[in-house]
C-alpha cells in the first residue's frame, strides 16, 4: 500500500484510506479509525471531519471498533468458513461505507442509504438483493450485539424465486453409466455416492471409509472440508494475505448436518466391492490422501465432457437426490434428516424441486374426463 501522507494510504483498488488515532485500548494496543475515499483532497476532508466529531466529547468506540470486538468474540464459536464470510463482508463493503459512524449514530435511513450504495459497489459489480439483505443483517447484529435497536428493521428487498433447471433424467442416466463403468476411479463411486445420498461436495471430499459402516450399511457424516482465506493483523483490523488460504476440516454446516444415512442395498454392495482401509479417503488426491473441493469440481466437469453432456454445478446432484425422493414419495421428515437439514420447511424451499411430468400426474388426477 503507497504511502500519500500522514496516515494516508493509497490501496490496490484506487482508493485512498485515512487513518486516525483514537488512543490504546485496555491492552495498550493501538486504535485507528479508518476513513476511505476516490481522492487525496476527499479523504483529507473526512479525516478532519472524523476529527472534528471526536474533539471535546466523551470516547465512544466507533462502528468499526464495534465490529472488530463482535468479531473477536464470535470467532472463538464459528467455523473457519463462517468467519471467512463475515469477515469478507467487513472488509469489503461494511467498513469503508459505515466504519468511521458511531454505532450510536447510525440510523435505518443510513442503512437504506448503504443497501442502495452496494447496487453500485466499487467494483462495479452490482450485488443481489439476497446478498444486500445479508450484508444489512450483518450491520444490524454488530448493532444489536452493542445493545443499539434502531435498525431492528432491515430495508425492504424484493427477492424472487429463481426456478432451479435440474438435470434431466437422461443426463443422470448418461452419467450414471459412465460412473458404474469407471468405479475403479475413485472420483467415480464418490459422485456415485453423492447422487444417492444427496451428501454436499465438502462432505464428500472429508469422508473416510471408517465413516462408512459397510456391515449396517450406514454413512456418517462427521466432518467437511474446505478452503478458507488466511488473515493477517492490519493496524485496525484483520486483512487479506494476498489471497493466501488454507484448508480446513471443520464440523458440517450446521448441527443437523452431523448425521447417519442409510444407505440403498445396491449402493452397499458397490461400496464393499471397493472399500480400501478404514483411515483412507473415499476420494484421494494425486498428493495427498484427499483430494479437496476444487478438485472434485474439476474431474466431475471432466466426466461430464466425456459424457459429452451439457455442464451443470456438482451441486445439482443433491437437489436431483432430494426432488427425486420425494417425487417417489419418500417420507419429508426423514428427507430433510438424511440431507442434514434444521427443518422441513428448509428441504421443502430450497432442495425440492417439481417438474412437467410430475405437475401432468396432477392435473390427470383432478381431471376426470376420458373422451
Amino acid at each position: 500500500m503507497a504511502k500519500s501522507g500522514s496516515n494516508i494510504y493509497k490501496r490496490k483498488d484506487g482508493r485512498y484510506e485515512g487513518r486516525i488515532f483514537l488512543g490504546k485500548d485496555g491492552q495498550n494496543k493501538p486504535r485507528y479509525l479508518s476513513v476511505y475515499a476516490r481522492t487525496l483532497r476527499e479523504v483529507r476532508k473526512k479525516m478532519e471531519e472524523a476529527k472534528d466529531r471526536t474533539k471535546g466529547e466523551e470516547f465512544s468506540p466507533p462502528f468499526q471498533m464495534c465490529i472488530e470486538k463482535w468479531m473477536r468474540n464470535g470467532k472463538r464459536n464459528w467455523k473457519p468458513t463462517t468467519y471467512d464470510v463475515y469477515r469478507r463482508i467487513a472488509n469489503r463493503y461494511v467498513i469503508p461505507a459505515l466504519g468511521g459512524c458511531r454505532a450510536a449514530e447510525i440510523t435505518p435511513e443510513m442503512l437504506n442509504r448503504f443497501s442502495d450504495g452496494l447496487l453500485e459497489p466499487g467494483d462495479g459489480k452490482p450485488l443481489s438483493d439476497q446478498y444486500r439483505k445479508y450484508i444489512c443483517s450483518f450491520v444490524r447484529r454488530v448493532l444489536l450485539a452493542e445493545g443499539i435497536q434502531t435498525c431492528v428493521q432491515l430495508p425492504e428487498y424484493h427477492i424472487g424465486h429463481r426456478e432451479m433447471i435440474l438435470p434431466e433424467e437422461e443426463t443422470l442416466k448418461k452419467l450414471e453409466n459412465y460412473l458404474l463403468e469407471h468405479l475403479e476411479e475413485n472420483t467415480c463411486l464418490g459422485i456415485l455416492l453423492v447422487r444417492y445420498t444427496g451428501i454436499r461436495i465438502g462432505e464428500l471430499c472429508a469422508l473416510q471409509w471408517k465413516d462408512i459402516d459397510l456391515e449396517k450399511g450406514i454413512l456418517t457424516v462427521r466432518k467437511n472440508l474446505q478452503r478458507v482465506r488466511i488473515y493477517e493483523k492490519g493496524d485496525s483490523y484483520e486483512k487479506e494475505n494476498a489471497g493466501k488460504t488454507r484448508l480446513s476440516f471443520q464440523l458440517p454446516k450446521t448441527s443437523n448436518s452431523v448425521r447417519k444415512i442409510p444407505l440403498a442395498d445396491g449402493l452397499l454392495k458397490i461400496l464393499r466391492t471397493y472399500a480400501r482401509a478404514p483411515e483412507e479417503y473415499v476420494v484421494t488426491g494425486k498428493r495427498a490422501k484427499w483430494a479437496e473441493v476444487r478438485t472434485v469440481q474439476y474431474r466431475f466437469a471432466s466426466i461430464l465432457k466425456k459424457c459429452g453432456l451439457q455442464p451443470f454445478h456438482f451441486h445439482l446432484l443433491r437437489h436431483s437426490f432430494a426432488s427425486e425422493c420425494i417425487y417417489k414419495g419418500c417420507d419429508l421428515k426423514s428427507l430433510s434428516e438424511i440431507l442434514g437439514h434444521s427443518s422441513v420447511q428448509i428441504t421443502m424451499n430450497i432442495y425440492v424441486h417439481s417438474n412437467m411430468e410430475a405437475k401432468k400426474e396432477m392435473m390427470n388426477l383432478v381431471c376426470g374426463i376420458t373422451k
